[in-house]
């Protein structure tokens, strides 16, 4: 049995008529995701215009362009033809994640993106839709092991290589969203929760030793107890989170206005533009903003369920469940960071914040989920 998607392996060829593609397309997901880019682009564009004008702005409708480049074509291809691909792409992962750590661009303590002239690419942001395709050409054609243990730890052992490069960057976070997609398709595949369960707590057990033996290093501790007292350390790890905590209560019921916030204006709350975009949507839109905003959002997430539903086969289901679970993740993350819910981590709002290598990464993931409800009716031959 081969170790991953192959797509010969198939007994039933299918085709999708071109005439039809418009027709099948998701259009509730595809207009959910244009209104979220076009939010994030005023967002981003009301957070730096004081400082830098139109420059982000215009960076950030180039990466608008180019990912919905990237949208398009996956949308177009079968997903069961993308994931042939599957290992050679994570091939590519895996040097650029060893290559970062050579050649990286450190910001704030990490090493996590290489430079290609005026832009940053972050390679662990490709690893989520590469792991995502791997596990998802790896779990489809063993969906007969799926109540075994022994699938269970097969598969973790499929994303060891590359978690281990992004540790050492270091990156917490990525690792953890990674963990979670892992154990969400294997749920959609229909692994036992008491297995995904014993893994998931020998993590945490590995990391609560990590802790203790000093491996996370301090500044990683100091985030993630950060949010707990702020006060501990006012000027340093818990300044973002107060300054974004009064951004967001600035606001109120109805918010300042676009292009009014104070906080914003006068760029109190760092990272506004990437990681703390939901305060500049708290304070600019207030409450009735803020639940529109993640109102979007839910029907993403909707949607998402809906396609891993109704998707024509098991590599469907499982990837659309893990790109679903990508999405909750990060808005999870994110607007949690912003209201001093989470530990503050670099993840950015999907389609909203600012950066070209996650909305690269969160539009090829909408192709998939696009492709998958597209082909759920088929053709045969």
């Amino acid at each position: 049995m081969a170790l991953w998607y192959n797509p010969a392996q198939d007994t039933e060829r299918t085709k999708l008529l071109p005439r039809n593609l418009a027709a099948r397309v998701d259009w509730v997901l595809l207009g959910v995701v244009l209104l979220l880019t076009l939010i994030g682009a005023v967002m981003i564009y009301s957070s730096t215009r004081a400082e830098l004008g139109t420059h982000k702005l215009i960076l950030q409708f180039v990466w608008i362009g180019l990912g919905l480049i990237v949208l398009a074509t996956f949308t177009c291809v079968d997903y069961n033809r993308v994931l042939s691909l599957a290992l050679p792409f994570m091939g590519v992962c895996v040097f650029l994640l060893i290559v970062v750590l050579f050649l990286g661009h450190f910001v704030k303590g990490a090493q996590r993106w290489i430079p290609i002239g005026p832009a940053n690419i972050q390679p662990s942001e490709m690893l989520k839709i590469g792991l995502i395709l791997l596990l998802g050409g790896f779990l489809s054609h063993r969906e007969e092991e799926a109540g075994e243990f022994s699938l269970v730890l097969t598969s973790l052992a499929y994303i060891g290589l590359p978690v281990l490069l992004v540790l050492a960057q270091p990156d917490l976070g990525t690792p953890v969203l990674l963990f979670i997609v892992w154990m969400t398709m294997l749920y959609f595949l229909g692994s036992r929760i008491v297995h995904i369960g014993a893994i998931a707590f020998a993590f945490v057990m590995l990391f609560t030793a990590a802790w203790g033996l000093n491996i996370i290093r301090p500044h990683q501790k100091q985030r993630l107890t950060a949010f707990v007292n702020p006060d501990a350390d006012p000027h340093g790890q818990g300044w973002q989170l107060k300054q974004s905590l009064i951004a967001v209560g600035n606001g109120g019921l109805r918010g300042t206005g676009l292009f009014k916030g104070t906080q914003s204006r006068l760029r109190f709350v760092p990272d506004q533009e990437t990681d703390f975009i939901f305060s500049v949507i708290g304070e600019e839109g207030g409450f009735i903003g803020s639940v529109f905003v993640l109102s979007l959002f839910g029907l993403v997430m909707y949607r998402g369920l809906v396609i891993t539903a109704t998707a024509k086969d098991t590599a469907g289901r499982i990837m659309a469940g893990g790109i679903t679970a990508m999405f909750l993740v990060h808005v999870l993350v994110n607007v949690g960071m912003a209201l001093g819910m989470m530990p503050v981590k670099g993840m950015p709002l999907p389609f909203v914040s600012y950066g070209g290598s996650n909305m690269l990464t969160m539009m090829a993931a909408t192709g998939l989920l696009q492709s998958i409800y597209i082909h759920r009716q088929k053709i045969t031959f």
